[in-house]
């Protein structure tokens, strides 16, 4: 199975203030690497945790696998993009959400449980994913 990553537990991790640092260093911890992302969710998270060297660090290390190229899926991610527009759907989650319509054995580990619960692959199916718990 491919843990595919999203910005969200990475900025976490690398943030001991945010709210789901504590999850995300687990839940990165339980299920290791190699994490499968896209440049798109990297470049998300470099520009807002300041921390471009650590996560190119990762990259570099085997760590992150950037496994997506937009250029080649970009009519499939403008039509995610498109379906999802009253969401307000980023670049960087309709790239992972496209990521897993290509690796059906798969699961994204995120902290946007709230979008990602409704987005689906393939039109129809649910997107198995690892978020925190809900807020009460």
């Amino acid at each position: 199975m491919k843990n595919i990553l999203d910005a969200g537990p990475l900025i976490a991790a690398l943030n001991a203030q945010d709210e789901h640092h504590a999850w995300a260093v687990r839940t990165l911890e339980h299920f290791g690497p190699p994490f499968y992302s896209c440049s798109e969710a990297m470049a998300e998270a470099a520009a807002l945790t300041a921390q471009p060297a650590a996560i190119v660090e990762m990259v570099a290390a085997g760590e992150i696998v950037l496994a997506f190229d937009l250029g080649g899926q970009a009519a499939a991610v403008l039509r995610l993009l498109q379906k999802y527009a009253d969401r307000h759907m980023d670049l960087a989650d309709a790239c992972i959400v496209r990521m897993t319509e290509l690796n059906r054995d798969c699961c994204v580990i995120t902290v946007d449980r709230k979008d990602f619960a409704v987005y689906r692959r393939n039109g129809r199916d649910r997107i198995p994913l690892v978020a925190p718990p809900e807020a009460r």
